[in-house]
């Protein structure tokens, strides 16, 4: 193993034993179990609009087209969510190692609950936050703090999914 490897890892296990690490979980780290991307859960919309997915680059702005063209209502959107993210699977490996390491701290941007199952499941409790206003309250005796920065599938209609929610989540920030 290369030396700047070894000095990585050394210096990732003195963070991780002080309790300086956190997990960043993108798009993308439920895929193994068997959860969509975010391409293949707009296919539909792209084909109801007569657009190739596959030529697509900004997919946000496809998701805030579709709304738009059916007077801003996304629910379509937020079923989708609930039918792709709300399906009983089993947690990955990566989910189940993550969660056995003493991190407290979790950063996502996916909708489903793979990360709280894992935490359940090493007996740990999940601090959940999916909106700004639950950045107030601390649940007791939590053991992680998972912030979920686009929502969560059980509350759809809350969920970034379109250009509107992205502004309107910045507005927030400021």
């Amino acid at each position: 193993m290369k030396r700047e490897h070894l000095r990585l890892i050394d210096t990732l296990s003195k963070e991780l034993a002080e309790g300086n690490l956190a997990i960043f979980a993108g798009a993308g780290f439920s895929q193994g179990a068997g959860f969509v991307n975010w391409k293949t859960l707009l296919k539909p919309i792209a084909e109801e609009l007569d657009l190739d997915i596959d030529k697509e680059t900004d997919l946000v702005a496809l998701a805030q087209y579709h709304a738009n063209a059916n007077g801003t209502n996304r629910s379509k959107l937020d079923q989708m969510l609930v039918t792709e993210f709300s399906a009983k699977v089993k947690t990955t490996d990566n989910h189940k190692i993550l969660a056995r390491l003493p991190i407290q701290t979790y950063w996502t941007t996916n909708y489903d609950r793979l990360i709280e199952t894992a935490l359940d499941d090493n007996e740990k409790i999940p601090d959940v936050k999916y909106t700004v206003k639950q950045l107030a309250t601390t649940k007791p005796k939590r053991d992680a703090v998972v912030y979920k920065m686009h929502g969560d599938v059980e509350h759809a209609s809350e969920a970034i999914l379109i250009r509107d929610d992205y502004e309107l989540l910045a507005l927030m920030e400021n």
